[in-house]
């Protein structure tokens, strides 16, 4: 996110609205282009589902709109689906992003699973070169589903402070968090959010 950005002023979007519909990936198209002419600051999540478009329908809406994108938001495994860039690393792919679209920040969520229950869950970004990183929580699954709009909403809070690390460490933890919540809607303060970024634990005090 460039400096002097103020709160409020992000437009984020992922990839399930284009996806609904060809009228939604209009409306979206349009309301990105609203947003760019605004001087709004763009965020995507490219977020793919299989269920709602297929790869070569997603790939080519995406692509557009990552013309007018910001902020990068996605998975290693999405990154490749739809856009087709594949890298030999997280950072490489994050880079390699960065160098194809006029993009500022790529954050790619790194999720690892050796059981069904029980998750590593982590984050990078990268913004001109540089890679940032954050703690590894270890998450037991009550429900992953709002996690990635956790992380979504994480990063955005540090971003419009003008912190990339504080956004990825927000991001990281406040998703590690709604793995513990049933439902698809992040319970939580700012409080726990920082109690967790002290090591004190998947815990919510209520």
């Amino acid at each position: 996110m460039v400096e002097g950005v103020r709160r409020g002023e992000v437009v984020h979007v992922t990839g399930i609205t284009p996806g609904l519909s060809p009228s939604a990936a209009a409306a979206t198209r349009e309301a990105l282009q609203a947003a760019r002419t605004a001087g709004v600051q763009i965020s995507i999540d490219l977020n793919y589902r299989a269920k709602l478009w297929s790869t070569a329908d997603a790939g080519r809406w995406m692509t557009e709109f990552m013309q007018v994108c910001d902020v990068l938001i996605s998975t290693e495994e999405d990154i490749e689906r739809v856009l087709q860039i594949k890298g030999k690393s997280h950072e490489d792919v994050a880079g390699l992003v960065a160098r194809r679209f006029p993009v500022k920040v790529v954050a790619i969520t790194l999720r690892e699973n050796p059981l069904v229950w029980k998750n590593s869950w982590t984050a990078i970004a990268y913004r001109e070169g540089t890679v940032f990183r954050t703690k590894t929580f270890e998450v037991e699954i009550v429900d992953r589903l709002g996690a990635g709009d956790s992380f979504a909403a994480g990063l955005i809070h540090g971003l419009l402070d003008t912190d990339l690390q504080k956004g990825l460490d927000y991001g990281v933890a406040a998703s590690a968090l709604k793995h513990s919540i049933p439902g698809d809607f992040d319970w939580i303060t700012r409080d726990e959010v920082e109690t967790l970024l002290k090591g004190q634990g998947l815990r919510i005090s209520r």
